[in-house]
């Protein structure tokens, strides 16, 4: 190994470390005595090991190892090898933390959407630790899409995805009004992205019933909303006109729309119009 080391022997005869040295074939680079019964030796670094096992069986104490040229560089690489892995190993992590959605902010005139928001960026697959979004085209569309939504962007900065939302301030006010069954018969369709439901698809409602109220519940306090929802509601109609089949399959679809599972039975009296009918309603949800 390259280049020497210096360390400071400690015994009441210092005085004869040179020779033991020299008998053993190590040469002394420098060798002066820094206080009493304490000598500062140099050696080369190659005869360390060998020269240290000798003063120690001989009972002298070796301590302030110091390496000097080379032999230091040599010394000190597992360290210099540790401080770079540490190093990329943090360019590493924050690369991943950058790269990474931490947390969400949902910011400007239209943080009351935040939940909605939430919601959007949860079905699309932005939550916490997934991805950062690169493309946010369907995510921007889908925020427009909200009532009186006017302008949406995202920004990405050390792992907080911002959302600004603004909101017309020239537009009317969003109804505050109930989601209302259209139709008597069974809900198969409902969305709710404010207000308060209160049935299930597969419910059965009456036309007029309440299905989405104005409030939203934070424990058992009721706190009022705007409703921003929709329900289908089908049901199976069965009405006899005194009409020949095609007039009266065509008053039918206008008395009811479009029917599933459409049956004409001829009659006496005309034609018997059979099928299930669904109904849609929304408030301020195209």
């Amino acid at each position: 190994m390259a280049g020497k080391v210096g360390f400071k022997v400690t015994s009441l005869s210092t005085g004869r470390v040179p020779g033991k040295l020299a008998r053993e074939n190590i040469p002394v680079l420098l060798c002066r005595e820094v206080q009493k019964n304490v000598l500062e030796v140099h050696i080369r670094a190659k005869d360390r090991k060998k020269a240290f096992a000798i003063l120690r069986s001989s009972c002298y104490h070796i301590d302030d190892v110091k390496y000097y040229g080379p032999a230091r560089a040599r010394q000190l690489a597992p360290q210099l090898f540790g401080l770079l892995v540490g190093v990329l190993l943090f360019f590493a992590a924050v690369y991943t933390f950058e790269s990474r959605v931490l947390t969400v902010e949902v910011t400007g005139s239209g943080a009351y959407y935040e939940r909605e928001i939430r919601a959007i960026l949860q079905e699309e697959g932005v939550g916490g630790f997934s991805p950062m979004p690169r493309d946010t085209a369907v995510l921007t569309a889908r925020v427009l899409a909200l009532p009186r939504v006017e302008f949406c962007t995202f920004k990405r900065a050390g792992g907080i995805l911002t959302v600004e939302v603004r909101v017309s301030e020239n537009a009317q006010p969003i109804a505050g009004m109930p989601l209302i069954a259209p139709v008597s018969g069974t809900v198969i369709g409902l969305t709710v992205v404010r207000g308060t439901p209160l049935v299930s698809v597969g419910d059965s409602v009456r036309e007029g019933d309440t299905v989405v109220d104005v409030y939203t519940l934070a424990g058992e306090q009721k706190i009022p909303s705007l409703v921003i929802a929709a329900v289908t509601v089908e049901r199976e109609i069965c009405l006899e006109y005194a009409l020949p089949e095609d007039r009266a399959k065509a008053q039918a679809l206008l008395d009811f729309g479009p029917l599933k599972n459409l049956h004409i039975e001829k009659t006496k009296q005309g034609c018997k119009v059979s099928g299930v009918m669904t109904k849609t309603a929304s408030v301020n949800l195209a």
